[in-house]
């Protein structure tokens, strides 16, 4: 009983026990007329009561409601008296063109079990025939679109569904390439400021009195360590590195080369300028060079993304911080292509200056135009 509750669906039920109730009532009201009363009535009861089970079987139940409706007509019940028997028809046909997992057999099923009801109850008329058939052809089509149009929206669901997990692992993919390509960028900066702590340790042991022994041991010690920690580095770099990719030879850009971006732009025609605000100061080599490729990404974005004619960068120092402030004119994005945020140099973007604790705002200006501000500590806590 207990599974038999558990397969049965409250609101089938309800609708089964209507039909077979209205069934009964035609019938011993004199409604429904031909036929023994009490053996038509356990025909209606056979046509209601399996449509509790239409959704788990549907082809079943069709079957049982139709094989009913052709007991009735063996029966001489009029077909025409009452409602019952063509609600039970009409929710089992439905039901099996859209539940079935073939419909395509429910229609000439349907169809030939309805044909031998009409044959029998009132002989080979095409009349009756042709408007039995499309009678129980339209319900069949009206059950199939409806299956059609569900499944069509479940797979739009799966699609979007689909899509929101590709777009959330290509994020992951971003924000990991560009984990790796600042701590690639980060290994030369620190690498460079410990080569030159060693040779400067090494030139001040140099230096040492002969019978300063004890110094020159502990500062022997001190550049022997930084060698080594700089050997460590450079072969983490090489895990860091992409298959096939050299060590860089060039050096590592600085905000004070930010003019130099801006140059390909002018020679394409946008307006650029560049705007140096507060007393500029020497910054350390990690928020240098941080400062430097948030500008680049930004200055890139809006070369891509933005059709605009003009593009003002701002660099004013503080004295605790470094703001770094690119806006545009450019309109909103043609249909079809991304807006700036859904690229991954917003990614590099947040990453850099979440490394230093600072803050990130980027998003499209009121009316038109977009603008990307950054702040950076001058000297930022870690990460």
């Amino acid at each position: 009983m207990a599974r038999l509750s558990e397969s049965l669906d409250r609101r089938d039920a309800l609708v089964a026990l209507g039909i077979a109730g209205l069934a009964q009532v035609e019938v011993w009201s004199g409604v429904v007329v031909g036929g023994p009363r009490p053996l038509v009535a356990v025909a209606g009861l056979v046509m209601g009561l399996p449509l509790a089970w239409r959704r788990r079987a549907p082809m079943a139940v069709l079957v049982i409601v139709l094989t009913g409706a052709i007991a009735q007509a063996a029966l001489g019940v009029d077909s025409n008296a009452g409602f019952a028997m063509f609600f039970a028809l009409v929710v089992a046909v439905c039901s099996a063109a859209y539940h079935a997992w073939r419909p395509m057999v429910v229609l000439p099923a349907s169809v030939g079990l309805v044909w031998v009801a009409v044959l029998i109850e009132k002989g080979p008329s095409p009349a009756d025939l042709l408007y039995a058939g499309v009678l129980v052809s339209g319900v069949w089509l009206a059950g199939h679109a409806v299956s059609i149009r569900q499944l069509r929206t479940q797979l739009s669901e799966q699609r979007a569904a689909q899509a929101e997990r590709e777009a959330a692992w290509q994020a992951t993919v971003a924000v990991d390439l560009e984990r790796a390509r600042i701590a690639r960028e980060l290994h030369d900066v620190v690498a460079n400021s410990m080569a030159a702590m060693a040779l400067h340790i090494g030139g001040i042991r140099r230096l040492l009195r002969p019978e300063q022994q004890a110094e020159r041991e502990a500062l022997l010690a001190a550049e022997r360590n930084g060698r080594q920690a700089l050997t460590e580095l450079h072969r983490l770099l090489g895990l860091l590195r992409q298959p096939g990719q050299a060590a860089p030879h060039t050096a590592l850009p600085r905000l004070a080369d930010a003019g130099d971006l801006l140059d390909p732009i002018k020679a394409g025609g946008l307006n650029a300028e560049l705007q140096i605000q507060g007393t500029p100061r020497p910054l350390p080599p990690g928020i240098d060079l941080s400062a430097y490729r948030i500008l680049q990404e930004a200055i890139t974005n809006v070369v891509k993304h933005a059709d605009a004619t003009r593009i003002d960068c701002v660099i004013r120092y503080d004295d605790q911080t470094l703001h770094l402030d690119v806006v545009d004119d450019g309109r909103a994005p043609r249909a079809g292509r991304a807006p700036p945020t859904g690229g991954h140099g917003l990614v590099g973007m947040r990453e850099r200056v979440a490394l230093y604790g600072g803050t990130l705002q980027a998003g499209p200006q009121p009316g038109h135009g977009y603008r990307v501000t950054a702040t950076l500590p001058m000297e930022g806590p870690a990460a």
